[in-house]
């Protein structure tokens, strides 16, 4: 163990401090991007500990010495030491604005007459990467954005080797940049692609403002996460989003990359991005785990890009191939995989192309000989095909979205992972906190996998929800022998695997609770139907306030009250009365709901390569008949994002909102404390965000406050907790179907001396919610009837 190491007490003023301190930290620098590989530390102890002192690194009794180098270099760091900032560049402000003006001055070029080559090839880029048109201007902006990131990365290649080789400045000009790039350094990955035309379209001035930026790239400390930064600062996260593209936070590749490799591993990283999942944790120097050889695999050339680009700064042996991970075979590869570690891609299967999803659903049937869902996610193939490149005792690391725990499509996967693996662990951190990826509308979940054979004996799987933030080695250490219960971090649960069913909703097993359910209970489908509400396609056109009303003089026979959203109905009920309060409020309380087709409304065509409506200009010049025509006209091409919506213009006719009937009870099925079931007492309809329950006609009024009463109770609150998945934020979802399953009271069963206690203790909660009084003492009113009646 460590002491508080020995300081230079030698008188300094504060002027000399900050210089001493600026030339120590330049001779750090300077050994840690040594390319001395044979020895893990290039600093005897003394100097460590006199190094860290300077830099007001505190050494703790505790801390193991080997880690005194990683704490020093995590020092550096620009973004935790402003003192570092003159000697660690990172990707910052400066070099992101730099990208961005240069892309700007190319935008034009990729607006005017391209040559039809080179034309195809950016429409089959856009096509790769989930882009619209070429023709949008945002889309023209991305693709000179990457092109400036991609010539970056290969310069900041060629700056590493060219003081060792002195090879000449790398120059200015688009052509020659390009041609000394490909003729020094050949790296693979870097094959050519229609990214390096676009770069010869830029003039030499605005290539060399982000060029001489690339040092910011090249001497980092964590090339892959700033390399994965800068990705992200320059595409929209909607971009990145449609083929499900989130970063690995490093903490989190640092977490799997221990857990499923071993030092001079084989590991293959599908999927690889900026390599965050397999780039060493320690770029200078090498430590135990680093793996000895790293095989990316990515479709996309700007992400094998940035994968060889961040490996190689980090000192990583790395190949590239650029193909599709689920075309690539054992056989594909040169040598035996080690370990798996993966961030696939998020793809929803409603954004995969319908050929392409039934190609791979097919794939995954005859490889596994399980009936797989159609409506399987892109990740879930990911996890059918990797099996095969490992032997048993290989290890995989997955993050994926939990969701698959509580989806019908995750029961195939679920058995598939029980039959081919011995699962480790599930750790899934606290669902209540904001998702580690950006604007992903998930809570992650990493899976920890060993591949066994099918005579093998399976042992414990841990679900493990981390609450705070904890240090790898004590998470690897849960994964491994993390015993039944609570820690200061979280909670572990341990359950036998062969008990584990793939029909169960395993979300449940991060938090199981006990519900004991009575015999008299039956299923809320016995006694209603529960239905989704209304879709229209586009709320923010179909759904008005009554100052839009009034604005365009919309005719009442083309307007039904409407249920504002969830948010703003407070409390159990919504009454007739309320109306007053949301048209102050200007909140949107009117649909937009005819279905007869209306004489002067353009009809529409949707045009899918285009991705949007067309229509004929000539039907809107003739006098409408009704207000109405003049409003669903100007929405036509005025409104943002209603002639792109496929829902709206598939319809016959378009602006003609789905039937609906009103329901009498109204589930807001999204919350993130408890749902609520409401009372509908008025003629409006509902909209997806409530599923509408329609009970059978004999249970009548005062049962069906009863049964309210039951809903609102604490017993159901737990039961329904058990039913919801949780999504990104805690915010948490019950679907329709567990809806439907719900352990209910049926009025007509009881006695009703029972049901009209229920229903006045029903009509009370929702006066004691409406006037901001407790409710507590109703809800255990409640309780207490049910606990003696059940």
């Amino acid at each position: 163990m460590g002491s508080s190491g020995e300081k230079d007490e030698s008188p300094i003023t504060p002027m000399g401090l900050e210089a001493r301190r600026r030339e120590q930290i330049g001779e750090v620098i300077e050994q840690l991007a040594g390319d001395d590989h044979d020895s893990p530390s290039p600093f005897s102890e003394p100097e460590l500990y006199r190094t860290a002192a300077s830099l007001g690194i505190p050494i703790w009794e505790a801390e193991v010495k080997e880690r005194f180098t990683a704490r020093i270099l995590d020092r550096l760091n620009y973004e935790q030491d402003p003192v570092a900032q003159a000697f660690v560049p990172v990707v910052g402000e400066t070099l992101i604005e730099a990208i961005k003006t240069a892309a700007e001055t190319v935008v034009p070029a990729l607006n005017s007459e391209l040559p039809q080559s080179l034309r195809k090839r950016l429409e089959d880029w856009c096509e790769l990467h989930g882009f619209d048109s070429l023709e949008h201007t945002a889309v023209q902006t991305i693709i000179a954005r990457q092109a400036l990131l991609s010539v970056l990365l290969q310069a900041a290649l060629y700056e590493r080797q060219r003081k060792q080789h002195a090879w000449p400045q790398l120059d200015t000009d688009p052509q020659t940049a390009l041609h000394q790039i490909e003729e020094r350094t050949g790296s693979p990955g870097f094959e050519a692609c229609v990214l390096d035309d676009v770069v010869q379209l830029f003039e030499s001035t605005d290539l060399q403002a982000v060029l001489g930026e690339r040092h910011r790239v090249l001497y980092s400390s964590q090339p892959t996460e700033a390399i994965g930064r800068l990705y992200e600062a320059l595409l929209p996260s909607e971009y990145r989003r449609t083929i499900g593209q989130h970063r690995t936070p490093p903490e989190i590749g640092n977490l799997m990359q221990t857990w499923a490799t071993s030092g001079g591993d084989a590991v293959l990283d599908p999927g690889m991005g900026a390599g965050g999942l397999s780039t060493p944790f320690h770029p200078r120097w090498d430590v135990s785990t680093d793996p000895g050889d790293v095989t990316g695999i990515d479709r996309s050339p700007i992400a094998a890009r940035m994968g060889i680009t961040a490996q190689t700064l980090a000192r990583q042996s790395t190949t590239a191939q650029l193909t599709d991970f689920l075309d690539l075979t054992p056989e594909d590869l040169d040598h035996d995989v080690d370990a798996v570690v993966c961030n696939p891609p998020y793809t929803r299967y409603q954004a995969l192309p319908a050929e392409y999803r039934a190609e791979r659903n097919a794939q995954a049937e005859d490889r596994t000989g399980l009936e797989i869902p159609g409506t399987s996610p892109l990740y879930a193939y990911f996890l059918y095909h990797l099996r095969q490149f490992l032997n048993p005792g290989d290890r995989a690391a997955v993050i994926v979205p939990h969701v698959f725990l509580a989806r019908d499509y995750g029961t195939p996967l679920k058995q598939f992972l029980l039959r081919e693996f011995h699962v480790k662990g599930l750790l899934m951190s606290d669902p209540n906190t904001e998702s580690v990826f950006e604007n992903a509308q998930t809570t992650e979940l990493i899976l920890f996998l060993e591949a066994r054979s099918g005579s093998e004996e399976t042992g414990v799987t841990r679900f493990i929800r981390v609450d705070e933030k904890q240090d790898v080695p004590s998470l690897v250490d849960a994964v491994r022998n993390g015993g039944q219960g609570e820690t200061d971090w979280g909670v572990i649960h341990c359950f036998k695997q062969a008990d584990l069913a793939p029909e169960q909703k395993w979300d449940r097993l991060f938090d199981p609770i006990d519900v004991e359910t009575s015999p008299r209970l039956t299923p809320l489908s016995e006694v209603a139907d529960v239905r989704r509400g209304l879709q229209t396609g586009e709320n923010d056109f179909f759904c008005l306030t009554q100052e839009t009303v009034d604005a365009w003089g919309i005719e009442p026979r083309f307007l039904e009250r409407m249920v504002p959203k969830p948010e703003y109905v407070e409390g159990y009920d919504v009454r007739s009365d309320d109306w007053e309060h949301y048209r102050a409020d200007n909140r949107p309380n009117w649909l937009l709901y005819h279905t007869d087709p209306i004489e002067g409304v353009p009809a529409t065509t949707y045009d899918h390569e285009a991705d949007r409506a067309e229509w004929s200009e000539a039907a809107t010049t003739e006098e409408p008949v009704y207000s109405v025509v003049e409003y669903l006209r100007h929405g036509l091409p005025e409104h943002k994002t209603l002639s792109t919506r496929a829902t709206v213009h598939r319809r016959e006719p378009w602006y003609c909102v789905e039937r609906g009937d009103v329901a009498p009870i109204l589930i807001a099925p999204m919350s993130r404390s408890g749902i609520r079931f409401l009372l509908n007492e008025t003629n409006a309809r509902h909209l997806n965000s409530y599923y509408g329950v329609y009970l059978d006609p004999a249970i009548g009024r005062t049962g069906k406050k009863a049964l309210l009463a039951y809903l609102n109770s604490t017993f159901v609150n737990k039961i329904v907790s058990q039913e919801q998945h949780t999504l990104s934020g805690g915010l948490k979802k019950i679907e329709p179907g567990d809806a439907k399953d719900l352990p209910i009271i049926d009025p007509r069963e009881l006695p009703d001396t029972v049901v009209f206690t229920l229903a006045d203790s029903f009509d009370d909660l929702r006066e004691a919610a409406r006037y901001n009084e407790d409710e507590d003492p109703i809800i255990s009113r409640i309780d207490s009837v049910l606990e003696r009646e059940l």
